[in-house]
């Protein structure tokens, strides 16, 4: 299915052939595979997800330079306080 115009460089898109928000993946596929987890979807999150992955790579890798570009921030404060890491 070809997506609309103004959504051409979408990677995902609807039925309706326009770009999926972040609210639908969160929503709709993040929860769902929570649940089928058999977790509570009350108590994870897209956002604890992203929040658990990235100290994850942080200790992994050890690079915060590296951690802000994968998550896209612009300003390396912003990862250094985004990422928790118990020593």
């Amino acid at each position: 299915m070809e997506p609309k115009a103004n959504d051409k460089d979408s990677l995902f898109i609807s039925r309706n052939r326009n770009r999926i928000t972040k609210c639908t993946v969160e929503l709709l596929l993040v929860k769902k595979y929570i649940a089928a987890a058999g977790l509570d979807s009350a108590k994870y999150s897209a956002h604890k997800l992203r929040h658990t992955a990235a100290t994850l790579m942080y200790q992994s890798t050890g690079d915060v330079r590296v951690l802000k570009e994968v998550l896209g921030h612009s300003n390396l404060n912003t990862t250094q306080i985004y990422v928790h890491v118990n020593d």
